[in-house]
């Protein structure tokens, strides 16, 4: 039996369409524990009344919401689970039909304490789905459809997306382990899950099948949010170097576990207030004092570290534009300097490479969601106002999609524009010509 645990919080329009894709799953010995973290809108009700119909649905209502995120509705599905395996679902999402069955199979027939499954991303405004961020270690790297065990493959595997919500576990394995999800006033629990999992594992095996469909940019959620909550990032990084510590492999991951946090303190960087952007360095700095010098520098300067977190970390570290940075390049500038010397060299490259590798229309998706998270909040706010505004006013609606496509683009041209590379700029102006004809398909179907 599968034990799926399914956490849900204030997602009333969105419980039905999960709870009815996991009862309706062709694996049909499951049972399904839903545990409500203290919802004030009408998500139990809707819980108790498909629980009516299906008596493998095992309704837990916290009496109210518990501090951070899902870590402790989580611990307690697993203190409930019976089944010989565990699964999670976000109570927002919602799972192929043969989700279930794909992975137990893989469990069973691999022996796989750990079955990872593929995903895609479903954005709640845009009514679009997208590849998850890791999604060149299927096209590329650790094997399918067979075990996967060694080193070399554990460390490739915490560069997956740590959700736990597209796996399978063997629930000896978590118990035997005392693995659960820390707990605490933070959000992001799920990183220090999945490096206790990986590192703890033996044997893994993969399913390449897109499996379950996350949603993305919908009002709440954690994500969606630039305060201080992702500071959290820190606190997890100390307990992950706890674990390793404690557990005798810190020294086998201590270099992947920098890696980690600092390209995490990439995205946080770009997607925090802007007031809170000091204490991001802060954090990793204090967080990188816990390792050797000598043994950072080498981290740092290796080929695995991106130039945009080699000048976060050296900023951190107080050495101003990072490890390795000249003297001209210190005295660019402030703007020059986070467009240039942090995403400049390495956008440009990953666009043109994520271009040949994934096509046009990916590639305008990963630039929008690129600017857009780096556009300034009252922007934001604008935008948004506009689009959930009741009037039916095509041309403001019309005059706000030019003026955020005009943003998008002069973003975008600001940083090819410190680029002198002649053969990247005929890739780019071909990747502009099949984004102009993209939108202009898009328009076209607009009414």
């Amino acid at each position: 039996m599968i034990s799926v645990i399914v956490t849900t919080y204030n997602i009333e329009q969105y419980i039905e369409q999960c709870l009815r894709s996991v009862v309706n799953q062709t694996y049909r010995d499951l049972e399904v524990i839903v545990v409500d973290d203290g919802s004030s809108d009408s998500t139990q009700d809707v819980v108790r009344s498909i629980a009516r119909e299906d008596s493998r649905i095992i309704p837990v209502f916290l009496p109210e919401n518990t501090p951070g995120g899902v870590a402790i509705a989580a611990n307690t599905g697993l203190s409930k689970a019976r089944g010989e395996y565990i699964g999670f679902v976000d109570g927002d999402d919602w799972c192929e039909p043969f989700m279930f069955e794909k992975l137990i199979e893989s469990s069973m027939k691999h022996d796989s304490e750990i079955v990872i499954g593929n995903f895609k991303n479903y954005d709640e405004k845009s009514s679009s789905f997208y590849d998850a961020s890791d999604r060149r270690f299927w096209l590329k790297g650790l094997p399918v459809d067979e075990p996967i065990e060694g080193m070399s493959n554990k460390k490739t595997l915490l560069k997956f997306n740590p959700v736990p919500w597209r796996k399978l576990y063997k629930r000896e394995f978590l118990e035997e382990n005392n693995i659960r999800f820390p707990e605490g006033d933070y959000f992001y629990e799920d990183n220090p899950f999945h490096w206790f999992c990986i590192t703890r594992a033996e044997r893994f095996s993969l399913v390449p099948d897109y499996l379950c469909y996350h949603r993305m940019n919908r009002a709440g959620q954690t994500m969606s949010t630039g305060d201080k909550r992702l500071l959290a990032m820190y606190e997890h990084h100390q307990t992950i170097h706890e674990w390793l510590k404690t557990n005798n492999l810190l020294d086998q991951f201590k270099e992947e576990l920098v890696l980690w946090v600092v390209n995490n303190t990439c995205w946080i960087h770009d997607a925090i207030k802007d007031e809170y952007k000091d204490d991001v360095l802060l954090c990793l700095n204090d967080e990188l004092s816990k390792y050797d010098g000598k043994f950072l520098d080498e981290v740092l300067n290796s080929s695995h570290m991106g130039n945009k977190g080699r000048v976060l970390a050296g900023k951190a570290r107080g050495e101003g534009e990072g490890t390795g940075q000249g003297e001209q390049s210190r005295k660019s500038g402030l703007l020059k300097e986070n467009i240039t010397s942090m995403a400049g060299g390495g956008l440009v490259r990953e666009t043109v490479q994520y271009y040949q590798q994934y096509g046009a229309l990916e590639t305008a998706r990963k630039i929008r969601s690129y600017l857009v998270a780096r556009m300034p909040g009252p922007m934001k706010q604008a935008l948004s106002s506009f689009s959930r505004t009741s009037k039916k006013n095509s041309d403001v609606e019309k005059d706000v999609k030019d003026i955020k496509n005009q943003l998008e683009f002069q973003k975008l041209m600001l940083v090819l524009s410190e680029k002198e590379n002649e053969v990247i700029k005929d890739d780019l102006k071909d990747i502009k010509s099949e984004l102009k004809n993209i939108r202009s398909s898009l328009d076209e179907r607009t009414p």
